[in-house]
């Protein structure tokens, strides 16, 4: 949420706190009741969405993703490395030229193509195991780095799914903002028309005014 639609959440819920402290005062006006109940279900639901827009946060799935690749990134240069050092000793230049890729290169462009580097640096390391038994290249070392680029692909869909319920919350909130103004508008006028409660009066315009429009004040309400 907003630090404005937190505002006005904080300003929603003051109003039903301050409701529910004097119920005598309004809860037998039938006009009233129907209207504080829709205004008490749209806060309540507001609530929800912001607890579902903190829950389904991204920031920690990005961490992840990001730490993921970094350690892919770390693996595939190392044998790289290695498989270049291979190269040049059996003078295998096509090798040579397919993994003699310093850092910045392999880490450059999009996510897939990165991936794709990556595996064909995993997939040269595989060919050749035997051979790079002398460059101490072990086999668990190519099947971590195989079994780290397969699970990639499941973690990005799990990410999507976080942002997408992460935005119908979102999305949810301004409908229900402008429902609980429509609410309070109704209830203003229910409030100072209805109630004769000089302090409850007052008291309820005062907290209301922490929305972005002024409240009526209870002077006018002395006055009729």
């Amino acid at each position: 949420m907003t630090r404005r639609q937190l505002n006005l959440l904080e300003m929603y819920q003051a109003v039903l706190s301050h409701l529910d402290k004097f119920p005598a005062v309004w809860n037998q006006l039938a006009p009233i009741t129907p209207i504080v109940e829709s205004l008490r279900k749209t806060v309540a639901e507001m609530l929800a969405q912001s607890q579902l827009q903190a829950q389904y946060n991204p920031a920690g799935y990005t961490k992840r993703k990001d730490a993921h690749m970094f350690e892919i990134l770390e693996h595939a240069f190392q044998l790289s490395l290695k498989l270049r050092s291979y190269a040049k000793v059996s003078k295998d230049h096509v090798l040579q030229e397919a993994v003699d890729l310093p850092y910045t290169t392999l880490a450059r462009g999009a996510q897939q193509l990165v991936l794709q580097r990556c595996q064909r640096i995993a997939q040269h390391a595989r060919d050749h195991l035997p051979e790079l038994v002398a460059y101490q290249v072990m086999e668990e070392e190519v099947a971590r780095l195989e079994q780290l680029l397969s699970t990639t692909e499941p973690m990005t869909p799990a990410r999507n799914v976080i942002l997408g319920s992460r935005k119908t919350a979102t999305g949810n909130i301004p409908e229900l903002v402008t429902q609980a103004r429509k609410a309070l508008d109704t209830l203003d006028d229910l409030v100072e028309g209805m109630i004769d409660d000089v302090t409850f009066v007052s008291t309820y315009f005062n907290v209301r005014q922490v929305n972005e429009r002024v409240g009526r004040s209870a002077t006018s309400k002395e006055k009729k």
